[in-house]
């Protein structure tokens, strides 16, 4: 009986000890991925923030501006190799009532390095012509402590995020990376803005090049500059904090900003920190189960299984079969005592 348990103990031994590499080297790439089914929603916050109020054609000053992102994962357009996930951006002054700019993007990437990727519906506020490269809403699972090429929506180019070393974020270690965008035309405004906004007098603003003397009005090129902070938990590639310092200029077409239309340093909010850490720790407890847990524990069990059965078929060899006595024999012509 004993050799019958040990041998199923060592049967499901190796079987354990089989399963183990097979998890941690197969199954875990195909189940460690970007998901498909995503929903976030985050808000940063700019205080003593300055913007153009376009409605009125009047620089705000002193307001508290919020920049809400919701982020929805697209899951049939997705598959095992690529995600697909819409975000939309509102940045407005509650307190206004002023609605300052909607930013839109369809981000379509590899699941596992995070890689953007074009086709499937990918465009930029709504134009699809735009080629979107390097990484962005999501990032390679196990990050490295290296320079990534990020995609910036307004500029619509990569530039490069360079690493700046590891920070707490409500308990976890994360990666800090920073990018620095120059200044940059990102639009041109024409015919123009009322020539009254630039704040010059008439003479000069008719000398201008670019004034519309019909409309009153100058044409200018939006000037975009930007240095982003962003701290990535590199158990998952999950964005889980940001900062964003933005400034942006009317340039004239003679080369000179004439004035700052933007000026704000957002913040995401502690609580939307905090909901960003909570669902990056539940991904990484998944992706701890089957690179570390599932293999490593496994394979324990299957050595344990495996020694403990060749324990039992070894000794069950010595038992003595049903009937058999287990007296020592007794020497020819000794009589067994009474």
């Amino acid at each position: 009986m004993r050799r019958k348990v040990g041998l199923i103990l060592i049967g499901a031994g190796a079987f354990f000890l089989a399963l183990a590499p097979l998890v941690r080297f197969y199954v875990a790439r195909q189940v460690v991925a970007a998901p498909l089914n995503v929903y976030e929603k985050t808000t940063l916050r700019a205080d003593n923030a300055t913007y153009l109020d376009t409605s009125k054609w009047r620089i705000q000053k002193g307001a508290t501006v919020t920049a809400t992102n919701t982020t929805r994962g697209d899951v049939r357009a997705g598959d095992g190799k690529i995600a697909v996930w819409d975000s939309f951006t509102s940045i407005e002054d509650p307190a206004g009532n002023a609605k300052i700019e909607t930013q839109s993007q369809r981000a379509v990437f590899d699941r596992r390095t995070a890689e953007m990727r074009n086709g499937r519906g990918a465009a930029v506020n709504s134009d699809s012509g735009v080629r979107q490269s390097g990484v962005g809403l999501f990032w390679p699972i196990g990050v490295k402590r290296k320079t990534y090429p990020y995609f910036d929506i307004t500029t619509k180019r990569t530039w490069p995020m360079t690493y700046e070393g590891e920070e707490k974020v409500h308990g976890i270690t994360t990666y800090r990376f920073v990018q620095q965008i120059p200044p940059t035309i990102t639009d041109s405004i024409k015919p123009g803005v009322p020539a009254s906004l630039l704040g010059l007098p008439a003479k000069q603003v008719a000398r201008l090049p670019g004034y519309d003397k019909k409309n009153d009005a100058v044409a200018v090129n939006r000037v975009y500059q930007a240095t982003t902070t962003v701290w990535v938990d590199p158990r998952t590639g999950a964005p889980v904090n940001q900062e964003q310092r933005v400034t942006q200029t009317l340039r004239t077409s003679d080369g000179v900003d004439r004035l700052t239309v933007a000026d704000l340093d957002l913040k995401m909010v502690p609580k939307s920190q905090q909901d960003l850490v909570d669902l990056s720790g539940g991904e990484a407890d998944k992706i701890a189960l089957v690179r570390t847990w599932l293999p490593y524990g496994g394979g324990t069990l299957g050595i344990v299984l495996l020694v403990s059965g060749l324990a039992f078929a070894v000794s069950g060899r010595r038992e003595p079969a049903p009937g058999e006595s287990t007296d020592a024999p007794r020497p020819s012509g000794e009589k067994p005592s009474v």
